[in-house]
């Protein structure tokens, strides 16, 4: 048994280490696109600023709404943070690596837990655009997309951006094998508009609801622990 143990804990060391075979890795990357889609349209709903989309964060302080600015600056100042600081720890600890992966989806899931937790004993305002409060739940939701794009880069699918769509529909309209049968990144291309389409349809459904931004973070912040324990489940890269 002693002699056991050690053999044991090294293979899960192994195995926890070990870079995945990325090639069904945009399976949840698209699911990422979902959550993207949900939590975005719930938050412009709800708080008047969007959390991944940052293309769209930038031009909202032009209305002059109050607290739009700031609200708009420290979404894309925490998105930026996320990037930086995940694609940084990742790297330094093996970005494609199974514990990596699902260490950074846990805790951005949580992070949005989190946000659902602050609103549901009214730490936050659930549907406030005027409220200095939502300030408080901003960069839990905006830090976690930035890693989110940062890993979709690390694992190489940079066709699937999970949190813009302005790219793709270029890359889809100027793809000069767009009509031919076999094309990978056409299909991920357009599954992944699809899927943002979808989540932003849902997110913006929710959100009539009294308590709608509230069950949107639940079911964003579910699904990303959900794909962090996915990574677990992955093959092993083959060298």
């Amino acid at each position: 048994m002693a002699d056991g143990q050690p053999r044991g804990s090294k293979r899960l060391r192994r195995y926890l280490t070990a870079p995945i075979d990325t090639h069904h890795a945009d399976l949840p990357l698209l699911a990422c696109c979902f959550v993207t889609g949900i939590i975005d349209a719930g938050a412009y709903n709800a708080w008047g600023t969007f959390m991944g989309m940052q293309t769209g964060t930038a031009n909202l302080p032009g209305n002059g709404a109050p607290l739009k600015w700031l609200r708009s600056l420290l979404a894309i100042f925490s998105f930026m943070m996320g990037s930086l600081i995940s694609s940084a720890v990742t790297r330094a600890f093996g970005s494609t690596r199974r514990l990596s992966l699902s260490l950074s989806f846990i805790l951005q899931g949580l992070s949005i837990l989190l946000t659902a937790i602050f609103i549901t004993i009214d730490v936050i305002p659930e549907n406030n655009t005027s409220s200095d409060r939502v300030l408080i739940g901003i960069p839990f939701l905006a830090w976690q997309f930035g890693a989110q794009v940062a890993a979709s880069r690390a694992l190489g699918y940079s066709e699937i951006p999970t949190t813009v769509l302005t790219s793709v529909y270029n890359d889809l309209a100027s793809d000069p094998n767009l009509w031919s049968w076999k094309n990978a990144k056409r299909n991920r291309r357009a599954a992944a508009a699809v899927m943002v389409l979808a989540g932003g349809i849902s997110g913006g459904w929710l959100s009539r609801l009294r308590t709608g931004f509230g069950i949107v973070l639940w079911i964003g912040g579910v699904i990303k622990v959900m794909i962090g324990i996915a990574w677990l489940g992955f093959g092993a890269a083959i060298t």
